[in-house]
């Protein structure tokens, strides 16, 4: 798929999961993710795949995701680690400036408290596009249908509150934090406590329920029926071989015109 697969892409993959790089809220099943020349973006949903017709989306069903629930994440060099954690606390409305505090931490370890997860049913997905007409000649969603584009579907989405961080020394040894120090960083915004009496595992826990982690089924352009017809080829994707990694929300928006110099939402 010419992706390019690092620490920061596959820390999940023992959990079943692709990563989303900066968790955020207004993730959501049925949305289409678009790959090109290593870029990746939400380009839409997936009633945009095709022309406009009477046929029902598919449900969407919320659960507990007892799986998953406190489940460690595999270690990363604290770079990597600090990264993501530096994400997840912007998301959740703190301060950037984390890195002071694992000044003597080589890796880091998360697991993530609270986690729900959004399913959409891949048969009902099925039967939705089996009753429309693909829109091939979209000059967006054709880029990603063709050629060396890809274009996934999000299944699931998960989602949590509340992350929890483990800190090792160049040893493997847990190290300890200091909680105040921590709270004065991030700010009022982020719930921070220390789990257990050690202070070697530091939660943070925000407002909102941010998605960090999807399942995908990728869309291609194909003849499955060997009858000279265009047709959408399915294909499921492997845990940990797509990352997802999106600029600000806010960030201005605008259609792709060539090569993707820079990752943004862009409309359909």
């Amino acid at each position: 798929m010419g992706l390019c697969v690092d620490r920061s892409v596959n820390y999940l993959r023992n959990l079943g999961l692709n990563t989303i790089l900066q968790p955020r809220d207004g993730i959501a099943p049925l949305a289409l993710l678009g790959e090109a020349n290593g870029q990746r973006a939400l380009i839409g949903t997936l009633d945009q795949l095709i022309e406009p017709n009477s046929a029902p989306l598919p449900t969407i069903v919320s659960s507990v995701a007892a799986n998953i629930n406190g489940e460690r994440s595999s270690k990363l060099p604290v770079e990597i680690g600090l990264n993501i954690l530096g994400g997840i606390i912007s998301a959740m409305g703190g301060n950037l400036g984390i890195d002071a505090a694992y000044s003597n931490a080589k890796r880091l370890e998360f697991a993530f408290a609270d986690v729900t997860r959004d399913r959409a049913n891949a048969i009902q997905i099925g039967d939705f596009l089996s009753e429309g007409k693909v829109r091939w000649n979209h000059p967006i969603l054709s880029r990603y249908l063709f050629g060396d584009g890809n274009l996934y579907v999000l299944t699931e989405v998960v989602r949590s509150p509340q992350i929890s961080v483990t800190a090792f020394d160049e040893h493997k040894a847990s190290l300890g934090l200091d909680i105040p120090v921590i709270k004065g960083i991030v700010g009022g915004k982020v719930g921070v406590a220390a789990e257990g009496s050690s202070n070697t595992a530091v939660s943070y826990k925000g407002d909102t329920s941010l998605a960090f982690g999807f399942v995908a089924i990728e869309l291609s352009a194909g003849d499955s029926n060997h009858d000279g017809e265009l047709d959408l080829v399915f294909r499921p994707v492997k845990a940990g071989d797509v990352a997802l990694s999106l600029a600000s929300p806010a960030v201005e928006r605008k259609l792709f015109d060539g090569p993707l110099t820079q990752l943004v939402d862009a409309p359909v």
